[in-house]
């Protein structure tokens, strides 16, 4: 049964298995879904997407980071790029969570730690 469920999941939903099942073994991190507002959090995921949006003032980096829950945002204010961080790179990254707009939730400047997978 196992093997034709298998068969029937799509590549969206064999990415979220998959993910999930990593950030399991991530230790000392919790679900992106049960990350409260205001609150210090740590998640582990992947790298779905990274957006650099200039401004007059200064860069903002957002990096999206999905854990087999949900999405989460980090956004490094001044910065252009931060090496090692690429589409597909597993990370934990920690600080305190907030949603400032509709959408995923957000953390700001957060301390983060490149994973092998």
């Amino acid at each position: 049964m196992g093997f034709l469920k298998g068969l029937s999941e799509t590549s969206e939903e064999i990415h979220t298995n998959h993910t999930r099942e990593w950030c399991k073994d991530v230790e000392g991190v919790e679900d992106v879904t049960d990350c409260l507002e205001r609150t210090r959090r740590k998640v582990a995921g992947v790298v779905e997407s990274i957006k650099l949006r200039p401004s007059r003032f200064s860069n903002t980096l957002e990096i999206t980071i999905f854990d087999g829950t949900d999405r989460i945002i980090g956004v490094w204010l001044g910065r252009k790029s931060i090496p090692g961080i690429d589409l597909g790179t597993h990370l934990t990254i920690q600080g305190t969570v907030g949603q400032f707009e509709p959408g995923p939730r957000r953390i700001i400047n957060p301390a983060y730690e490149l994973l092998p997978h």
